[in-house]
């Protein structure tokens, strides 16, 4: 960032390299009802190049006020009252800024009495963070919307070199270890943490936190707390994300074991050095994809067959299997169990090649037998 304006943080309005128009209709519709905002998502995600385009976008290049505790290079704010102080300092220049806009703020002593100041002097605020929650708040996570084709390497497909493309999401994924985990959460074995986090990515299946516990320590010795807070620092981070199942027969979520996706495709890949196999990228893109629609999501459960996705909002309802199986018999056996569900609608029992199965009926009453493009479609509607 420069620094232009009589030791204000400025942001460079010229170079913006992302066109996200879904999220900043979502921020101007928060913000015209109520003052506050936090933005989050994992580090390097584009929140800047978001809140840039918003500025442009309502016209108050002239009158924002940001300020990133990351590039304090001096040092000069570090309490509630530096932080007012340099606003009110911004104010005597330039007038009450139209936006506020402040990130890393979070180690700023006593922050949160400046955003009960902001809150009560109404002014328009953008946090930008992830390591605070402020229940009264509303929170946008900054969801990335990932392309099939490039499954692999989630979000990120800049490169076309798949050399380089690794060597960078590497360096991407250690950053955010580093700035993420490591320091905001002074995680004392950095090798520990990694081992807990290539774990999960490696193995997608649900545990317990106990269950979890034991496997991690049969191999490197961890504690029970120590492996609950490295989960809980992996959320708070949205590292990772959390999935319970859902009991349909009971109509009750079963959160006595959880399975875990990652946020994008690529920190997965990145842990195990882009090997991972291809079924775990393609559930974990289906997750982030039901994510970035705004679904809350469950793995499923009907009697005792458990299904990859359900999906329930007030009337409507969506069922998603990922069927592993290599032939017409099987995939048959799969599309009765989806029809025993009650509901009638949105079941889809997604397999990676109609033609090769030599499947010509695709739909069986409620059930509609789907390849991933297809599926997309339907939801992304």
């Amino acid at each position: 960032m420069s620094n232009k304006r009589n030791n204000f943080f400025n942001l460079d309005l010229n170079k913006i390299h992302s066109n996200k128009s879904i999220y900043i209709k979502k921020i101007d519709k928060i913000l015209q009802k109520n003052a506050l905002l936090i933005l989050s998502w994992i580090k390097n995600s584009w929140k800047i190049e978001l809140i840039k385009q918003y500025i442009l976008n309502k016209n108050t290049s002239n009158s924002y006020y940001y300020f990133n505790k990351d590039d304090d290079l001096n040092n000069k704010i570090n309490t509630h009252l530096d932080l007012l102080k340099s606003l009110n300092d911004y104010i005597q220049l330039y007038k009450i800024p139209k936006i506020i806009v402040l990130q890393n703020i979070s180690k700023i002593k006593w922050i949160k009495e400046t955003i009960s100041y902001l809150y009560k002097m109404n002014y328009k605020t953008i946090l930008i963070w992830n390591d605070i929650k402020i229940a009264w708040i509303n929170e946008i996570e900054l969801i990335n919307k990932a392309n099939i084709e490039n499954i692999k390497y989630g979000s990120f497909n800049l490169i076309n070199k798949t050399e380089q493309k690794e060597h960078i999401l590497n360096l991407l994924t250690s950053d955010i270890l580093l700035n993420s985990i490591y320091k905001d959460f002074w995680v004392k074995s950095i090798n520990l943490y990694k081992y807990t986090i290539t774990y999960l990515s490696e193995n997608n299946i649900f545990l317990s936190l106990r269950e979890l516990h034991k496997k991690l320590d049969k191999i490197n010795k961890i504690s029970l707390k120590t492996t609950i807070d490295y989960i809980d620092f992996s959320i708070q981070s949205k590292i990772i994300k959390r999935c319970y199942k859902y009991d349909l027969k009971n109509n009750k979520e079963i959160s006595s074991k959880a399975k875990y996706y990652f946020t994008d495709n690529w920190i997965r890949n990145s842990l195990v050095n882009f090997k991972l196999q291809n079924e775990i990228l393609l559930e974990n893109f289906i997750y982030n994809t039901l994510e970035y629609n705004n679904y809350k999501i469950f793995s499923g459960l009907n009697w005792k067959f458990d299904f990859s996705f359900y999906w329930k909002k007030k009337w409507k309802e969506i069922f998603i299997h990922i069927s592993k199986e290599t032939t017409k018999e099987e995939i048959k056996k799969e599309v009765n169990k989806l029809n025993k569900i009650k509901v009638k609608w949105n079941k889809y029992l997604l397999v990676n090649s109609i033609s090769e199965l030599s499947i010509k009926k695709v739909k069986y009453d409620d059930v509609e037998i789907v390849e991933i493009d297809e599926l997309l479609e339907k939801l992304n509607k």
